[in-house]
């Protein structure tokens, strides 16, 4: 039996490699307990408390460059990138049943952004053999239905999130320039508006907590200068105001739990690897900084159980490494994924935790590493 601890997800690649590379197996592994609050208490009856990373499932087909959500009892991996092929492949789990169903996005593409809010998932630009992408898909989990709509300019590597009932796409790229575009989705009314970030960039990230959403980091792809900007729109307020982090980067991956937005890894402009990890809280408007346990790019990020993961990514080669930022106790654990990869993706809903797919340092991956929430 093999002990399993616990670190966070990171996201992996120099700004060169990420731009080329464009049924569940149970496991004996131990439970990896916690005595900390669940970030999303609406979920179950009681907090969650426990962490157990119980086996591996697999995709419907090998990539990376994807994405993946979470909205009511699905989580959702969508898009990628392998060898020459792009993909409009979904994959969607049911977290209560187990089970895998498949459909396909309007258009195959990578380099994506993917956001929810309430019952909606939304999959917006990217990138394929047919160019730069504006279309966004549009799933309805409770009523299990797809539409399309548009953002207002085609682009790659853009990062979305959500706050209420909007959800957010905000910079990337297309080969005339860098974007500041912020596009914005209500779910309530089922309309589109526009807002602009304090500059142009791409490979940012995007996370809220309380009543901010924050857009950190980033590079302007022509000149492969590296940024700490940070723009912060607060909902209530309807304000923007910026802040930085603590070192330029890109690349970086981010999670929320509770009232901290942790921003993590990432590549700097010598196209090295990055330990930093930049920690906001929400209420208290305030900064502090951490390491991961290497330094990488092309990692992925996801929370549950009030415990952040920081999983996969490039240090020297791929990694396996999962750091683990427990947001009560401010410490950190490490665990490891099944198979070494980055360029992955990851998501959250019920009791469940999925990362999937990605770059392995050969060939492309299918794996899901599954973790479950308890009480």
């Amino acid at each position: 039996m093999k002990t399993v601890t616990f670190i966070g997800i990171a996201y992996a690649g120099t700004l060169l490699l990420l731009l080329q590379i464009g049924a569940c197996k149970k496991t004996d592994n131990p439970t990896i307990s916690s005595t900390t609050a669940t970030d999303s208490p609406s979920v179950a009856s009681k907090p969650f408390t426990q962490v157990e990373y119980t086996g591996t499932t697999e995709l419907s087909a090998a990539r990376q460059n994807l994405v993946a959500a979470g909205a009511g009892n699905k989580i959702v991996f969508a898009g990628g990138f392998s060898l020459l092929s792009y993909f409009s492949t979904v994959d969607i789990y049911d977290v209560v049943s187990g089970t895998w169903t498949n459909t396909q996005l309007s258009e195959p593409r990578e380099n994506l952004a993917a956001a929810a809010a309430g019952d909606k998932i939304l999959f917006g630009g990217g990138y394929s053999d047919m160019g730069y992408s504006s279309t966004v898909d549009i799933f309805d989990v409770a009523a299990n239905t797809w539409s399309v709509a548009q953002l207002s300019s085609p682009r790659q590597n853009l990062a979305a999130a959500s706050i209420g009932s909007k959800i957010f796409f905000a910079g990337g790229y297309n080969p005339k320039a860098n974007s500041a575009v912020v596009d914005i989705y209500d779910t309530s009314s089922n309309t589109w508006s526009t807002a602009q970030l304090s500059m142009p960039r791409a490979f940012l990230a995007a996370a809220s907590a309380g009543t901010k959403i924050l857009f950190a980091g980033g590079t302007n792809t022509t000149t492969n200068t590296m940024y700490t900007t940070v723009d912060i729109f607060d909902i209530s307020a309807n304000t923007w105001t910026t802040a930085n982090l603590s070192e330029a980067r890109a690349g970086l991956a981010v999670a929320t739990s509770g009232n901290k937005i942790v921003f993590a890894g990432g590549y700097t402009s010598s196209n090295s690897n990055s330990a930093t990890v930049d920690i906001y809280d929400a209420v208290t408007n305030t900064w502090s900084t951490a390491k991961l346990s290497e330094a990488r790019s092309g990692l992925t990020a996801v929370s549950g159980a009030n415990k952040i993961f920081f999983a996969g990514g490039f240090s020297t080669t791929t990694s396996a490494t999962i750091d683990i930022y427990d947001v009560s106790g401010n410490t950190w654990t490490s665990a490891a994924l099944g198979v070494a990869r980055a360029n992955l993706a990851a998501a959250t809903a019920g009791n469940k935790i999925l990362i999937g797919g990605g770059y392995l340092s050969s060939g492309f991956s299918s794996a899901v590493d599954v973790f479950t929430l308890s009480n």
